[in-house]
């Protein structure tokens, strides 16, 4: 995350996109950032997408970062690399897959154990909710989840809209910036502390330095 300087406000942010194998990752962030879907990709390795949106008519630069499905060894160690390097992580699942479903909470509590603190911005996406026939996860439960890991919740088909792609993302970059808000305070906060036991300290000094 980055200041900006006079005007303080975030332009810089990087999202980590989460989940399962076949849950619609690429297909999203490709979404995201051209609108167009494309239903097949084969990715072995992690790709990061740069681009430029506006979001409540301010403009910021994203990097994403569209991972892998990494469960146990060597990989496991990546991908909690990844999690140091976001600010805000969007964690997808299938309707029609269920150990993607549970595989949801395994990922919110490794982003909380990586970053050493509740309310890191996520947000939970359900996709392929257009494939009704072969829905093997309620929406009903997904919103369970979701509350219960206290995220934001969208349901959502990546190949059926751009639109709600990009409220989905759009609403991750809101809790970043808010984040960032956070952030900034306590730094306030810190500065004025030092500056006030300097400002006692001084005071100090110079009534010593009287009274000999």
């Amino acid at each position: 995350m980055t200041d900006s300087g006079a005007a303080r406000k975030m332009t810089r942010a990087k999202l980590v996109i989460l989940g399962r194998d076949n849950c619609g990752k690429t297909a999203l962030c490709v979404r995201f950032i051209t609108k167009r879907f494309i239903g097949e990709y084969d990715h072995k390795k992690e790709v990061t997408y740069g681009c430029r949106k506006v979001v409540d008519k301010e403009a910021i630069d994203l990097e994403i970062l569209d991972t892998v499905n990494k469960c146990v060894g060597p990989a496991a160690t990546s991908l909690e690399s990844s999690i140091k390097w976001g600010d805000g992580f969007l964690i997808m699942y299938s309707v029609t897959d269920r150990s993607s479903f549970e595989y949801v909470s395994r990922l919110k509590r490794l982003i909380d154990h990586v970053k050493q603190t509740l309310g890191i911005p996520t947000v939970i996406v359900a996709n392929k909710c257009d494939i009704e026939n072969g829905r093997v996860v309620r929406k009903e439960e997904g919103q369970a989840l979701a509350a219960d890991l206290r995220c934001s919740f969208f349901e959502l088909s990546v190949a059926e809209s751009s639109a709600s792609v990009e409220t989905a993302v759009s609403q991750l970059i809101r809790e970043v910036r808010v984040e960032f808000s956070k952030h900034l305070l306590a730094l306030d906060k810190c500065s004025r502390m030092l500056q006030m036991r300097h400002a006692l300290k001084n005071k100090l000094t110079r009534s010593k330095t009287m009274q000999w």
